[in-house]
């Protein structure tokens, strides 16, 4: 069966709604059912609306580092030194440069995942907490729910690739499945075992849905994806499997850690 997505509308919801019921809805509205071996995909921003993780810019005070620290938003403008202060809140690190370019949850993104479209002006919503938690414990809720033993459920953003024009998909966190499929010892077409090769499942499936979910104005904060080819499992996942150290990153020669 081929990989089928399909892209759930989702009235405008605002903070600290009940998620569960959410998504309920939304399955209910596309005359969809959760069933085994499906996956739901989730915008971070959707998730970190159902946790309150919504920021008044007008009540953050920024420090004199922030004050200082000129840095330009995707190169085009000084930014806001109330968004410098979150973003160094927020941020597992800064790297120099005139970007703001972060590290965020092992992720390397700029402002630390910090959004503000699809927000009111002069708001920011953030990224979930703690994504990993957050994934497992909706797919808890949602296999119990339906009574599935084999269900994926993915947070995903918008992320840009070095030196490309473009964002694509990747996946914040993951739960049920294996998200990253190590693919060394297998053989190629000419029987050579493959070395360094490990699939981002998790990713490409973020990247597929993005393409059915949007950017701007479409509403459609969730996605389905059914006949995906991925390996099932109840194991906890971890950051740690995915996160490489920057040093034996292959884009690590490029920043200063």
């Amino acid at each position: 069966m081929p990989l089928e997505i399909y892209p759930l509308k989702s009235p405008v919801l605002k903070k600290d709604f009940n998620l569960l019921k959410a998504i309920e809805s939304v399955l209910s509205k596309a005359k969809l059912n959760l069933k085994s071996g499906d996956i739901l995909i989730l915008s971070s921003k959707i998730v970190a609306l159902s946790l309150g993780r919504v920021v008044d810019l007008n009540k953050i005070t920024p420090s004199s580092v922030a004050k200082k620290l000129q840095k330009t938003h995707y190169g085009r403008h000084e930014e806001d030194p109330r968004v410098i202060e979150l973003i160094l809140r927020e941020a597992d690190k800064v790297f120099q440069g005139k970007m703001l370019l972060t590290l965020k949850d092992g992720i390397l993104i700029p402002s630390a995942g910090i959004d503000f479209s699809n927000a009111p002006k002069g708001f920011a919503i953030l990224w979930p907490k703690n994504p990993w938690r957050e994934a497992q414990n909706l797919r808890t809720a949602l296999a119990r729910k339906f009574k599935l033993k084999k269900l994926g459920v993915v947070i995903i953003d918008s992320h840009c690739q070095p030196l490309r024009w473009g964002t694509t998909g990747i996946a914040l966190s993951w739960a049920g499945f294996l998200g990253v499929e190590d693919c060394r010892g297998e053989k190629d077409i000419f029987g050579k075992p493959l070395k360094v090769t490990k699939k981002a499942v998790a990713d490409n499936l973020a990247s597929g849905a993005l393409l059915v979910m949007g950017e701007a104005a479409e509403k459609i904060p969730f996605a389905l994806a059914r006949n995906a080819p991925v390996k099932f499992t109840n194991r906890m996942q971890k950051k740690s499997e995915v996160f490489i150290r920057p040093k034996d990153c292959l884009f690590g020669g490029v920043i200063k850690y």
